[in-house]
């Protein structure tokens, strides 16, 4: 009877389209959560465009996978653009719970040991109110048994968002933009990076480039959703960008 008196006073609404949700529904009425734009499940993690862009650079990379395919103004986009600034948390936790529950029957997250979700500067997580990426990590921590592990990374710098950058200035803005925390260990590991969005991946490549330290370490990611570009624009902005 509570939870209908709040539903009637304070009506919840879907974060895609603002339709009333029902009792029991969570933040996605069902005709947007079937809108989603997933990735096939036929997918191989291990050896798809987005590992073939990058394995050659960070041979310890073992696998990549999305739950969605981002585009502008889709279901995914709208979504993911409500968690980043309406700055609710346990959106994210749901997102990652989702994207776990929906991946479960592939083997994207077999064998690994900890998520381990990119960090904000400080500055940055005080301002939003959480992180988003550890949110989404928490989710799928919750769902799949294995463990957050925040204590790996540190933010070095926070830019400026890149929403409205050129392609070749993604590469160049996601540099250096990690540090390993003091005392932080993982040798032997599978870790899992995750965020929320992949785009030209050069931000996850930054924390990539830093966890590939620890001896023997196998690193995947996940993005909650990703940028399915082609291969041929990936590498001219790589080019443009003065990277090869």
């Amino acid at each position: 009877m509570l939870t209908r008196l709040l539903d009637f006073f304070f009506p919840r609404t879907c974060v895609i389209c603002d339709r009333r949700l029902a009792i029991g529904e969570q933040f996605v009425c069902p005709p947007c959560l079937m809108s989603l734009p997933l990735e096939s499940v036929a997918t191989d993690w291990q050896l798809n465009r987005h590992v073939f862009q990058w394995r050659s650079e960070h041979p310890v990379l073992y696998r990549m996978g999305a739950l969605c395919i981002y585009q502008r103004e889709n279901a995914a986009a709208h979504l993911v653009h409500a968690l980043k600034f309406e700055r609710n948390r346990e959106q994210g936790i749901w997102m990652g719970r989702l994207a776990a529950e929906k991946l479960k029957d592939t083997d994207l997250f077999d064998g690994v040991d900890a998520f381990v979700p990119l960090p904000l500067s400080r500055a940055r997580q005080r301002h939003r109110g959480f992180n988003q990426a550890e949110a989404i990590a928490q989710g799928l921590s919750q769902e799949t048994g294995i463990p957050l592990r925040t204590d790996l990374l540190v933010r070095n710098v926070d830019r400026e968002s890149q929403t409205h950058f050129q392609l070749s200035d993604r590469f160049l803005n996601g540099r250096d933009l990690f540090s390993l925390a003091e005392g932080a260990e993982a040798s032997g590991q599978h870790l899992m990076l995750v965020d929320d969005v992949l785009t030209t991946g050069a931000t996850m490549m930054s924390a990539v480039s830093v966890l590939e330290n620890f001896s023997d370490v196998r690193i995947s990611t996940f993005a909650w959703a990703w940028v399915n570009m082609s291969i041929e624009v990936w590498a001219h902005a790589r080019r443009v960008a003065g990277l090869g």
